[in-house]
């Protein structure tokens, strides 16, 4: 009986901690480019102002909580 409670305590964690991740994920799939002009074009598109780079990707937006929030929308 103590193993299923833990397993299922365990599976409850995994399922919760995919929803955030896929939240997370899609607004960097929705947001992410490889080159300037695609991200100045997607902040026209979703009404933010300028562009910001991450690693080696351009986003949208003056930075990425302002992108998030546009996203959200």
């Amino acid at each position: 009986m103590r193993i299923i409670l833990r397993n299922f305590k365990f599976f409850i964690f995994l399922f919760f901690l995919s929803l955030n991740f896929n939240n997370y994920s899609l607004a960097h799939m929705r947001g992410t480019f490889l080159s300037e002009e695609e991200a100045e074009k997607r902040a026209l598109e979703i009404g933010c102002e300028g562009i910001h780079k991450n690693q080696d990707k351009w986003m949208p937006c003056k930075n990425e909580k302002e992108l998030h929030i546009y996203l959200r929308k």
